[in-house]
């Protein structure tokens, strides 16, 4: 029999409440806006730099009107793309990182001590920034930044693979097995756990992100938006990380996954999608999505900032506005889902659908008029929160589809892969947006690249048959374990 989550006794008159709000609990350690840290490298590079039209002038930020260059190795590269770069270069050292670790997160009692250790040195690093004192030094918060997004995906990583362990132990499942239902009412009901654990837990991080933007826009109002209120911001949002963690760590059961077995390290996972070809077509499908969908608020704000004249608070603001709109749009999205029965992998459709209206507006658009097409302060406002009451449902639904067709006792090591692009810009969308700027000097015709992959990860997502990964994925994990075991890995294994 494979490896399954043990499951620890409560003496609640609700289990099913219990885990639900451990599983909230447990993501409410990483819901503070890191990117700020972004914010502050631009923004540094920005005072650091010169006039795009005359390199002799040094870079007047208060001007309304106004394109500043900063000189790297001798070339000047507009602050935008420089912050877009600093994201690419983050999901690159994120991915490697965490693939290094995850299959040592898989086994033991790994995954609760490194979820508490990268959260530490998380917190650490964003202190640092304290350290940038002048413009000169904003190449330290362009390292500064890659490493606490690091940490910050790593932590993701981590907290995001209890969600398939809880959906194996939850109190509906083994009652479910108890019945002696059907394996297809049972996988029922574990997608409609899995997917209010999700809901439930993305809720409770934008109510946290309300917080900590509400704080942040306290810091800044009342220091007048200085430098020093965005370095006290950062700090802030480390603090209340750390303090969560810290929190949530008594609470929360390592459940152990089983030995380590020799040679098994994320080489290995790759090799494995031979034997597991459905989730192979989502994580293509998730690679593609994720680039085009983090790429998409990157190049709202930086339109927002560069040239709608957006000030700090004004985006915390906005951010703020976001929570509230993905707060709301989990819950709407969830009823509706709950109403007309709707699928996992229907709903990541229904949200792509959305989202590829809004590109087909911001792209089509500024090609027959100069009025329309995220050119005015209302736009913005919209475009943003229209963004942020699908963002949950889409990011929700995704992790759910990854936690069904994933094996058990390899959550980490897949949550790894998923973490190309989760919750922060993967390398690829960035650094190509970033370039077409430099080219054309139009962000707006960068918004092309999202909508091409909004496009193309969709058809390669409806190839996905969901039945047959969760078949593929058990049979896996059954050999799996059949090979620890006995040393022997059967030629042929029967659908549960």
């Amino acid at each position: 029999m494979y490896y399954k989550a043990k499951v620890v006794p409560n003496n609640f008159s609700s289990p099913e409440m219990e885990l639900a709000n451990l599983e909230e609990k447990r993501h409410f350690q990483k819901v503070h806006p890191l990117k700020k840290s972004e914010l502050w490298a631009w923004d540094m590079a920005s005072k650091y730099g010169v006039e795009a039209s005359n390199h002799a002038i040094p870079c007047n930020t208060t001007a309304p009107v106004i394109r500043c260059v900063t000189p790297i190795l001798g070339i000047y590269i507009d602050p935008g793309a420089i912050s877009l770069y600093v994201s690419s270069f983050s999901s690159i050292l994120s991915f490697f990182t965490s693939l290094s670790i995850s299959a040592v997160a898989d086994h033991g009692s790994y995954k609760k001590t490194l979820l508490i250790v990268f959260s530490v040195l998380g917190c650490l690093l964003t202190m640092g920034f304290f350290i940038i004192q002048t413009p000169k030094l904003f190449w330290v918060g362009a390292i500064l930044s890659p490493l606490v997004w690091t940490c910050y995906n790593v932590c993701g990583v981590f907290s995001h693979s209890f969600l398939p362990i809880y959906g194996h132990a939850h109190p509906d499942v083994l009652a479910a097995h108890a019945r002696g239902e059907s394996v297809s009412v049972v996988r029922k009901v574990e997608e409609q756990v899995v997917n209010d654990l999700s809901a439930y837990s993305s809720a409770i991080a934008n109510i946290g992100s309300i917080i900590v933007h509400g704080v942040c826009i306290g810091v800044s109002l009342g220091m007048h938006e200085t430098s020093l209120s965005l370095q006290i911001a950062i700090a802030f949002t480390g603090a209340w990380w750390l303090m969560w963690i810290l929190i949530v760590a008594p609470w929360l059961d390592p459940r152990p996954g089983p030995p380590m077995p020799k040679g098994q390290n994320w080489v290995a996972t790759l090799l494995s999608f031979k034997q597991l070809p459905e989730i192979f077509k989502f994580m293509v499908a998730w690679f593609i999505l994720s680039d085009g969908i983090n790429t998409m608020p990157a190049i709202m704000f930086i339109i927002l900032y560069r040239e709608l004249s957006f000030t700090h608070v004004e985006s915390l603001i906005m951010s703020v506005l976001l929570s509230v709109m993905a707060c709301l749009g989990a819950y709407g999205f969830l009823y509706l889902r709950k109403i007309w029965s709707l699928t996992t992998k229907f709903m990541v459709i229904l949200c792509l659908g959305l989202y590829g209206l809004q590109m087909t507006y911001l792209v089509v658009l500024p090609y027959f008029t100069d009025k329309a097409g995220l050119r005015t302060m209302q736009e913005g406002w919209f475009n943003v929160l229209y963004y942020g009451i699908i963002v949950s449902t889409f990011y929700g639904s995704c992790r759910v589809m990854l936690s069904e067709l994933c094996p058990p006792g390899d959550e980490n090591e897949w949550f790894s892969l998923y973490l190309l692009a989760d919750k922060g810009s993967s390398w690829m969308g960035p650094f190509i947006t970033g370039a077409i700027f430099t080219l054309t000097g139009d962000y707006r015709r960068a918004f092309m690249f999202p909508l091409a992959m909004i496009i193309v990860g969709a058809l390669v997502l409806s190839r996905v048959d969901m039945n047959k990964g969760k078949d593929q994925a058990y049979n896996f994990a059954k050999a799996k374990d059949l090979q620890r075991t006995t040393g022997t890995y059967p030629s042929t294994l029967h659908t549960p």
